[in-house]
């Protein structure tokens, strides 16, 4: 690989003690960076040289979390059901139509999933019923994922097929409607929802796992996103064999969950550890927020009109504190971190007491609390003390706040979704993720979430914990790098770290910040080669 000189860039290169006009790349490496005239004169001999014109240069963005495998079934095997803003779907009706239009256009005999209803953007403000669903078809399992991943309506025949007929189906976590001893077809979080995934996945929608990832992996690359997350399952030899044909050109995180006999999995080892990054073991303390199954301190504002829950309600565990406990000493017994699924309060309150008295939780590691979106300042500051890393879910502020704000929390606690500006008084690390497919994935838009914080309807919640575009801008870059302890070689443009960088056509740190959205990716680099 050849000597490059990158020249005439406004590099940003999230080093504090490194500036510089132009960039040398060496073995897909950064040799230096500083000024051209010093540079040229010292080690660019016989170097291909790239002027950049003036174009800022920043590192490759970092995802964090999110579910990229997902994300890749979502676009290319599953039916786009999102609701408005983020689809075009703003009813039931208007969801049934899109399922028979497809259902027409899509003969067979496979299950037919789409992904991405809300109802709680919904006109109708519920989830479909399996009564909904057999209009579509009553021969085809027809399953519609919510956003948030953690509940789904299923139709008569889907639910036949895993066997869910009557009220003897009742798993530890999660909850089943059922009338008059007969389920509706609404399932809330993981256990009770498996039995339906596990029947829809046919061997035909396998042979095309491999295109979607490749196609997955340059609409990331897209958005200036070099490395991916898989934020939990255990599908790490899935990557292993995209990586082997060539499929993804994206560095992965992959945090694995627990086994199914809740044992910690083995660590993920690939080649030099470079393309396919083992991360921390994947825990679920709670649900979502918005599925009015996250768990809370404090009861839900506004009760669901459709789903109703009991006086008081505050939402459930993910897991038990028993196997919460058990987990955490069992990772912290093998040297590992975990990631763990917090949005509630009163789960964060269970993670930090945890955390606080297993005895082998391991005290060095990196242990991230994933979304941390209704995080107290006391929460934080044990958070500091402990030294658990919170990783945010901005998009919220815009896609739901005002709903958090008037309907699931009051203006309270749903103003303060996502107190990254208390993070920043801290001085805690942490990074910003779209947890993608819930949102799309988009960097550049979490940077302006967290920098506006301006919902839907306009309205500035919480102006108190807006943050800087530089602080935003770490939590997507060298931030997340840290938290994954892979900082020593991404991260931030600094001699010696890999050569992953992006183009913008416009400086993300003075444009006008309603502009940063739409800032543009004009080139993207991994390991010193382009790649888009």
């Amino acid at each position: 690989m050849e000597r490059i000189l990158i020249k005439n860039a406004n590099i940003i290169t999230m080093d504090e003690n490194v500036s510089g006009d132009c960039m040398i790349i060496d073995e897909g490496r950064i040799l230096a960076v500083g000024r051209e005239e010093k540079l040229i004169a010292e080690k660019v001999r016989g170097a291909d040289v790239i002027d950049m014109k003036g174009a800022t240069i920043v590192p490759g963005f970092i995802d964090p979390h999110g579910h990229f495998f997902i994300s890749a079934m979502a676009h290319k095997l599953f039916v786009d059901v999102s609701c408005y803003p983020i689809g075009k779907i703003k009813s039931i009706p208007m969801l049934i139509r899109k399922l028979q239009c497809y259902e027409k256009e899509h003969p067979g005999k496979s299950a037919i999933i789409g992904f991405g209803f809300d109802d709680t953007l919904a006109e109708e403000y519920r989830m479909p019923t399996a009564a909904d669903l057999d209009q579509v078809s009553t021969k085809r399992s027809i399953i519609v994922l919510h956003t948030s991943l953690h509940m789904l309506s299923a139709n008569t025949i889907a639910m036949q097929r895993a066997g869910i007929m009557d009220d003897t189906f009742r798993p530890e976590c999660g909850k089943v409607y059922y009338e008059n001893g007969k389920p509706t077809g609404v399932f809330e979080e993981a256990d009770t929802m498996a039995p339906i995934v596990k029947k829809a996945f046919s061997a035909k929608m396998l042979f095309s796992i491999l295109k979607a990832m490749e196609e997955e992996s340059d609409r990331y690359l897209q958005q200036g996103i070099t490395t991916v997350c898989e934020g939990a399952g255990n599908m790490a030899g899935l990557y292993k064999l995209a990586y082997r044909a060539h499929r993804m050109k994206n560095r992965a995180i992959v945090c694995q969950s627990l086994k199914t006999d809740g044992k910690v999995p083995q660590r993920i080892v690939f080649k030099d550890g470079k393309q396919l990054i083992d991360g921390p073991v994947k825990l679920i303390a709670d649900g979502s927020i918005q599925a009015y199954t996250a768990y809370l301190t404090k009861p839900y504002y506004r009760n669901h009109p459709s789903r109703p829950k009991p006086e008081g309600y505050c939402g459930n565990p993910g897991m038990t504190r028993e196997k919460l406990e058990c987990a955490v000493d069992d990772i912290g017994k093998e040297g590992r971190a975990f990631a763990v699924h917090c949005n509630g309060d009163a789960a964060l309150d269970m993670v930090l007491d945890t955390f606080a008295k297993a005895p082998h939780a391991n005290r060095n590691a990196r242990n991230l609390i994933i979304h941390c979106q209704m995080a107290r300042d006391d929460q934080l500051d044990r958070m500091k003390e402990m030294g658990l890393l919170p990783s945010f879910f901005p998009a919220h502020i815009y896609v739901w706040g005002d709903n958090h704000v008037n309907t699931f929390l009051g203006e309270e606690r749903g103003s303060r979704i996502d107190p990254i500006g208390s993070a920043v008084e801290r001085q805690m690390c942490f990074s910003l993720h779209n947890d993608a497919p819930v949102t799309e994935p988009s960097p550049l838009t979490l940077i302006w979430n967290a920098v506006s914080r301006i919902t839907q309807k306009g309205e500035i919640i919480a102006p108190e914990q807006k943050i800087s575009v530089y602080d935003a801008l770490k939590g997507v870059t060298c931030d997340a790098a840290f938290q994954y302890g892979i900082e020593s070689w991404l991260g931030s443009l600094t001699p010696g770290k890999r050569a992953d960088f992006i183009v913008l056509d416009r400086n993300v740190l003075i444009v006008p910040m309603e502009e940063i959205p739409s800032i543009g990716i004009v080139e993207v680099w991994l390991d010193g080669k382009r790649v888009r």
